[in-house]
């Protein structure tokens, strides 16, 4: 049974015993001290009331025949009071009566013990009705993280869509006397705002994946670099906005061993947080500096607004963050942070915050470094950054995609490395396609279409066509989805809608490209 208190705290559970006969407390106390119980004895029930109220112990074990106040009245006040309703009570007594029985549970009793009681029953019933206390106490403050949680999101999602609904009814309202640099300014708040929205459902994506163990790891050499270019670029509008500028001091033969996905979601998440809390016509800088020669600390500093001892300590903690509005009342969840330093210590490392009020941030991390696997990739690579005259321009590719709009902005997007692009609309016409076009390089292949799916034409494609690259693509992926894809055939995987970073990486690693 001791284990079992492991289970329940890091804090000895304390339990009260009422009874107005000495032996049976003593039995009783001793009974429970030798499981490692803090025991408190009282002998009737208006000092059990008074011991309750201040001590509010985690268990209550109740005699019912007692002189002034029985156990019936004293469970009933226990639960009128709402600090004390929670306890639960477990009813000792020689009444055996059903009538008995059922006006303790009808008081608010969890549990009944006939008197005289056997060691072992009260031992196992009191181990019981803690662990349950506690599963209840942990249920409840996750119900209450999640309703501040939905709180704070909620938030963060309406400011974006309340750009959307303002510029568009503007827009219907005036569009004629609207003129072309206007509607240009519009659409560019509308783009920024669609792409803060992103950003947030990505967010909200990987933090579901944590929360479920569900999130990949897949650490590799990466260039440091280009990696924090692209952050840049995806928060550059946003800090224009602001006239802050946004500086990348890494050195471009800088390497870290890290998950790609994971490492651009911390530094992202790292840099949206200094716009937001860097005043117009600041600064920010991203920065790295090699540990010896088995690490890296990468560093994002601004020179914001900064932040108390006070807050830095409630920082990552999503059951107290306060909601904290950036310089020009920009929405702050919390959550990337939050992402951040799973991701971070994901990787062993650990996220530091150094800050000063009304001086600026710097948040830190250490990632680790493999000098062959550096050389490694230097080689696989150099003929795509020196340009040897080997590169691959004309990719046959099929474009499997049941959406229009969508088939056209990817045959934009790889049109430079393609000779020819051909469509299909569904997965059984896919499988058609590469029947007849045995010399195809390239499939990105959508999962969720009419007629056949992705996964079921890839599986088809491969009965007769082992060597084609096929790249699945869906929005918003589950966890499993990747497994799935591989499974069927897919040599890799890309959420939607593709960026051109994410599609120029899955291209260096099939593919020798300019």
């Amino acid at each position: 049974m001791k284990n079992d208190i492991a289970f329940l705290n890091k804090n000895t559970p304390n339990i009260l015993i009422v009874d107005d006969m000495p032996d049976n407390l003593k039995v009783l106390g001793n009974i429970l001290k030798s499981e490692g119980y803090k025991v408190r004895p009282v002998p009737n029930g208006m000092l059990a009331l008074q011991v309750a109220d201040k001590e509010k112990p985690d268990l209550i074990l109740l005699d019912i025949m007692m002189p002034v106040m029985d156990g019936f009245e004293v469970c009933r006040q226990l639960k009128e009071n709402p600090k004390l309703k929670e306890i639960p009570v477990i009813f000792i007594s020689a009444l055996s009566d059903i009538t008995d029985i059922a006006k303790a549970f009808a008081a608010g009793g969890v549990d009944y013990v006939n008197k005289p009681f056997q060691v072992e029953e009260i031992k196992a019933l009191v181990a019981t009705h803690l662990k349950l206390r506690q599963q209840s106490k942990m249920i409840q403050q996750l119900n209450a993280e999640k309703d501040k949680f939905f709180s704070i999101i909620s938030k963060d999602l309406s400011n974006p869509f309340n750009n959307f609904l303002g510029l568009t009814q503007k827009m219907n309202k005036e569009l004629s006397s609207i003129n072309k640099e206007k509607i240009l300014e519009m659409a560019m708040i509308m783009q920024n705002s669609a792409a803060k929205l992103y950003h947030l459902l990505e967010n909200l994506q990987e933090w579901t994946k944590l929360q479920h163990g569900l999130i990949s790891f897949s650490p590799k050499e990466i260039e440091l670099f280009p990696i924090i270019e692209e952050c840049i670029s995806v928060e550059l509008e946003s800090a224009k906005m602001k006239g802050i500028k946004i500086i990348n001091e890494v050195l471009i033969d800088s390497y870290v061993c890290a998950d790609i996905n994971m490492l651009r979601t911390i530094i992202r998440n790292l840099i949206s947080n200094a716009v937001k809390f860097t005043p117009k016509g600041g600064n920010i800088s991203v920065f790295a500096k090699r540990l010896g020669d088995k690490s890296t600390e990468v560093s994002v500093s601004d020179s914001g607004i900064g932040m108390n001892e006070e807050m830095i300590e409630n920082l990552f903690k999503i059951e107290i963050n306060t909601n904290r509005s950036g310089t020009e009342g920009e929405p702050y969840s919390g959550l990337g942070l939050l992402i951040s330093k799973e991701f971070v210590e994901k990787h062993g490392g650990i996220l530091n915050v150094n800050s000063k009020e009304n001086i600026g941030s710097v948040f830190s991390f250490v990632l680790p470094f493999n000098e062959l696997l550096q050389v490694k990739s230097n080689n696989k690579d150099k003929s795509f950054f020196e340009g040897d005259g080997n590169h691959i321009k004309n990719l046959k590719i099929l474009i499997v995609e049941d959406n229009e709009e969508l088939a056209m902005l990817i045959s934009l997007a790889v049109k430079r490395f393609s000779r020819e692009v051909l469509k299909a609309k569904n997965g059984l016409e896919a499988v058609d396609v590469c029947s007849c076009n045995t010399d195809i390089d390239l499939i990105l292949m959508d999962i969720q279409m009419p007629v056949m799916d992705g996964h079921e034409a890839t599986t088809q494609i491969r009965l007769f066509n082992k060597e084609v690259v096929i790249i699945a693509q869906t929005a918003f992926a589950l966890s499993d989805d990747k497994e799935k894809a591989l499974k069927a055939g897919c040599n890799d995987y890309i959420s939607k809608p593709i960026k051109q970073d994410k599609l120029m990486e899955i291209m260096r690693s099939y593919f020798k490209v300019n």
